[in-house]
């Protein structure tokens, strides 16, 4: 079964939890993801620290196939397009507006993260539709930081959110250790899981009201008991 996360409001649709890293909003046609970090690799080698290569190539190759195989109306990529002004280097930024330009049909908005703040102005041609400080579709409030406030006369609504890279770590009784990137729910708010393949984490603590799901290329797997048994039998 896929995962899906209600909102409060009855007439919207469910957000769909998607392998890869990514989420779907089939009412309006909208594919999330957060956190791309795009250069970073680039932006190590740049400070001499010797990093492969090519994994801004590959998350652009998922990327590309989640477009393609949603049919997306939109893609909203909620903060840290790219990793830093050294890191956006001519291939970095070719290597995006190619990919951008394998789905024309498809509007591309960026909220920009702190990140994509600091690299400052982008080339006009490399493929964004619109770059917004938040996107406000109620019931939903998109951003990059979790704790963007909604506007305070819009009512109630339901966050989608990225910055901080969720990771969830389970320890079995055997003594071995499962970590791995997560979706993060609450009430009213959800945390994307990082998108890039090159990118920290940081890890969550399971609490009650917490839900977690493991967030796989091949997969997403609820998580929300096992994280919470684990961590009770570690006290």
């Amino acid at each position: 079964m896929t995962p899906t996360i209600g909102t409060a409001d009855a007439t919207a649709s469910d957000i769909v939890l998607l392998s890869g890293r990514a989420a779907w909003i089939p009412v309006s046609r909208t594919l999330l993801v957060a956190d791309l970090h795009l250069g970073k690799a680039a932006t190590f080698r740049r400070a001499g620290i010797p990093v492969p290569e090519g994994t801004s190539a590959r998350d652009l190759a998922r990327l590309a196939a989640l477009v393609r195989d949603t049919g997306a109306d939109r893609l909203l990529i909620l903060g840290d397009l790219f990793h830093a002004r050294g890191g956006c280097t001519e291939r970095v930024l070719s290597e995006f507006t190619a990919t951008r330009r394998s789905f024309p049909r498809t509007r591309v908005v960026l909220v920009p993260g702190n990140h994509d703040r600091a690299v400052g102005r982008l080339p006009r041609d490399v493929g964004l539709d619109a770059c917004e400080p938040t996107v406000h579709e109620p019931p939903f409030h998109f951003v990059h930081e979790p704790d963007t406030p909604p506007p305070a006369d819009r009512g109630p609504c339901f966050t989608v959110a990225g910055h901080l890279h969720p990771t969830v770590s389970i320890r079995a009784p055997s003594g071995d250790r499962l970590t791995e990137r997560c979706f993060v729910a609450e009430e009213a708010r959800l945390v994307m899981p990082a998108f890039g393949s090159f990118t920290g984490g940081e890890r969550v603590t399971p609490r009650e009201g917490l839900r977690l799901w493991i967030a796989r290329d091949d997969g997403v797997v609820d998580v929300t008991r096992a994280a919470l048994l684990a961590t009770r039998g570690r006290r």
